[in-house]
C-alpha cells in the first residue's frame, strides 16, 4: 500500500521488520523481492508519486570540480527514483572489473561476476531486457551483419541491451500499491539515524515532511538505497552519536566517487568495400535490441595495466541531416514530452520541460526536420566513425562527495561534489584507442586518427555519464570500504547500503543492471536472516 505522511494525522512510531529507504530500482526492487518471499517491509519516498520542484530542490548541493557534471537535476526525488532518467542500456560488467588489478590498491570487489550471474538473470526481466546473452558467440549466428576481422586476441565485440527504457514509476507504482506486504510511505525525509545507546545497531530513522510532520520508523533491519550522492550525505549527517557519520569511522564515506567519462573522440575511416553495419545501428534480433561496439581483451587490459571501456562507433556523414548535433537540452526535453503524450500521460516537469523548448526552439525544429527527410532519404553508408564511449575510472579516494557548508530546509547539510578526472585515465583511452587502430591497419580496413593528445590531454574533454558509484564502497577490509560482500555497513550491525555507491569499481558498464542484480541478491541475504 502507499499512503502520504503529509495527509496522515497519526503521529504514531511507523513499526516493522524490515525498512528500506529509496524507491529506486534498488529500493524497490528489494521491497518486491521480499514482499513475493512473504517479508513485510517499510518502504520510505522522500518525495511524492510524481515529480516536484519542492522535494527535488532538497537535491540541490554544490560542484567544486571543473568537470562537466551536475549534482542535481542528474537525479530524480520521486517515486520510481533517477529510473526516470534513465537511457535503458543494459550490460553486466565484466568479469575482469571485479579482478584486482596489478599495481593498484583500489580494485578488487569482495565477490566476483559469478556469484551475481543468477541475479542478472533475473534483473533482465525488472528492466524489460532480453535473454542474459551478452557475448558475441551468443548472437553471431543469428545476427544480420558479421563482425570486423580483427585480431580477436586483441579486440573483441561487446554487446549492450537496450530497455524501452524501464521506468520504475511507470511499471511498479501500482504494484507496489496493490502489495498488502509493502508499507510504502511518501514524503517521508529522513533527516537522522539513530543508533541504540551504547551499541552497533540502529534503532530508528527520524523522518520528516517538508510540512514539519515529523515520526519515527524503527525497524530490525535498515536499508538506505537513495543514490550515491545522497547515501553518502545521509551518513555524512547522521553525527548525533558519530562525530564523523556513521560508517565514516575510517573516513571513507564519500570517498571513491566515480563516473563514467563520456567521450567521443578519435575518428576510424574504414575502406569502401568494408561493411560496418553492425556497429552503425541498434540491431534488433530475436525480439532483443542490441548495440555493437569494440572492446580489448582481458588479457590485453591486464598487460598493458588499462581501465575496461566499451567503444562504440558513431557515424558521421556528409549530409546534414543525419548529424545529430541538434540533440541537447531542449531536443531531450521535447522528446520526453512526445514519449509521455503518446502514452495519454502528462510529462513530468512540464513546465520546466516546455521552456527548455521554447529556449531551444531552433535545435528542436531542427530535429524536427532532419527526421522527417531521413524517413524519405536512405543515407549513404557510413565510411566515418567517431569513437564514443563511457570510460572507465581508475579508484581514487580523493573524488569524493562531502558536506558542504549550505543546510537544507531540516538543518541537514547539503552535499558537495569534487569529481576528479585524471590525465592517466584518459592517456590510457587513447591507447585503447591505439591498440583499435593498429588492429583495423592490420587487417587492412581502414585507419584511424587519435582524437586525444600524448600530453596533457584536456580533462574538458570527458562529460559526465550520470553514473554516480562508489561513495560507500564495498571491500572486504574495512580499511578499504564502508561495506562488506553482504552490503552490510562493517561498523554497524543491521545497516545496509543498495545501489550503486557500493560499487567497488565501475568497470564501463551503464550501472542499472548491476544495480538490480545487487539489489535481488540483497533480499535474498536479507530473507535468508529471518
Amino acid at each position: 500500500m502507499i499512503t502520504d505522511l503529509e495527509t496522515q494525522a497519526d503521529k504514531a512510531d511507523i513499526v516493522g521488520d524490515i525498512c528500506i529507504v529509496g524507491t529506486g530500482p534498488a529500493g524497490l526492487t528489494i521491497a518486491l523481492e521480499l514482499a513475493a518471499k512473504g517479508r513485510s517491509v517499510i518502504l520510505l519516498e522522500a518525495g511524492g508519486e510524481a515529480y516536484e520542484a519542492e522535494s527535488q530542490a532538497l537535491y540541490e548541493g554544490k560542484v567544486v570540480s571543473s568537470g562537466h557534471i551536475d549534482i542535481a537535476d542528474s537525479r530524480l526525488r520521486q517515486f520510481g527514483g533517477t529510473s526516470g532518467h534513465w537511457t535503458g542500456v543494459c550490460v553486466p560488467m565484466d568479469p575482469i572489473d571485479f579482478e584486482p588489478r596489478a599495481g593498484s590498491t583500489g580494485h578488487g570487489w569482495p565477490i566476483r561476476r559469478s556469484d551475481l550471474d543468477p541475479f542478472y538473470v533475473r534483473a533482465q526481466s525488472y528492466l524489460d531486457a532480453g535473454p542474459f546473452r551478452y557475448g558475441w558467440t551468443d548472437w553471431r549466428s543469428i545476427g544480420p551483419h558479421g563482425e570486423l576481422p580483427l585480431d580477436p586476441a586483441r579486440v573483441k565485440v561487446a554487446i549492450h541491451q537496450q530497455s524501452p527504457p524501464t521506468r520504475y514509476a511507470e511499471k511498479y507504482l501500482e504494484t507496489a500499491r496493490a502489495e498488502r506486504r509493502i508499507d510504502c510511505r511518501l514524503h517521508a525525509n529522513v533527516v537522522d539515524i539513530m543508533l541504540a545507546s551504547g551499541s552497533d545497531r540502529v534503532e530508528s530513522l527520524k523522518v520528516s515532511t517538508l510540512a514539519g510532520a515529523v515520526r519515527t520508523v524503527r525497524a530490525k533491519t535498515f536499508v538506505i538505497a537513495c543514490g550515491a550522492v545522497e547515501n553518502a550525505r545521509l551518513l555524512l549527517n547522521a553525527r548525533r552519536q558519530r562525530p564523523a557519520g556513521i560508517g565514516n569511522e575510517r573516513g571513507l564515506v564519500g570517498r571513491y566517487f566515480n563516473d563514467h567519462m563520456t567521450i567521443s573522440a578519435s575518428r576510424i575511416v574504414f575502406n569502401e568495400s568494408v561493411d560496418s553495419d553492425l556497429y552503425r545501428l541498434s540491431q534488433f534480433v530475436h525480439g532483443a535490441q542490441l548495440h555493437v561496439g569494440l572492446a580489448l581483451t582481458p588479457d590485453v587490459i591486464r598487460k598493458e595495466g588499462l581501465n575496461n571501456t566499451h567503444s562504440f562507433l558513431k557515424p558521421t556523414y556528409a549530409d546534414a541531416i543525419y548529424s545529430d548535433d541538434f540533440r541537447n537540452y531542449g531536443w531531450v526535453s521535447f522528446s520526453a514530452m512526445v514519449q509521455a503524450f503518446s502514452r495519454g500521460s502528462l510529462p513530468d516537469r512540464f513546465a520546466e520541460r516546455y521552456c527548455d523548448v521554447v529556449d531551444d526552439v531552433g535545435g528542436v525544429a531542427t530535429g524536427i526536420y532532419r527526421h522527417v527527410r531521413r524517413k524519405v532519404q536512405p543515407p549513404a553508408r557510413a565510411r566515418a566513425f567517431i569513437l564514443r564511449q563511457d570510460a572507465e575510472q581508475a579508484p581514487n579516494p580523493d573524488s569524493r562527495v562531502t558536506l558542504g557548508e549550505s543546510v537544507d530546509r531540516f538543518g541537514m547539510n547539503t552535499a558537495t561534489l569534487d569529481w576528479r578526472i585524471a590525465s592517466d585515465d584518459l592517456l590510457k583511452l587513447r591507447r585503447m584507442h591505439e591498440i583499435i587502430g593498429t588492429a583495423i591497419g592490420a587487417a587492412g580496413l581502414g585507419r584511424m586518427q587519435i582524437g586525444i593528445p600524448q600530453q596533457d590531454p584536456d580533462p574538458a574533454i570527458a562529460y559526465s555519464g550520470y553514473h554516480h558509484m562508489g561513495t560507500t564502497r564495498m571491500h572486504a577490509e574495512p580499511a578499504l570500504g564502508v561495506v562488506d560482500a553482504d552490503c552490510r555497513v562493517h561498523t554497524v550491525k543491521n545497516l545496509y547500503m543498495a545501489g550503486s555507491s557500493v560499487f567497488t569499481t565501475g568497470g564501463c558498464a551503464n550501472p542499472t543492471l548491476t544495480i538490480v542484480a545487487l539489489a535481488i541478491r540483497l533480499a535474498e541475504h536479507l530473507a535468508a536472516k529471518a
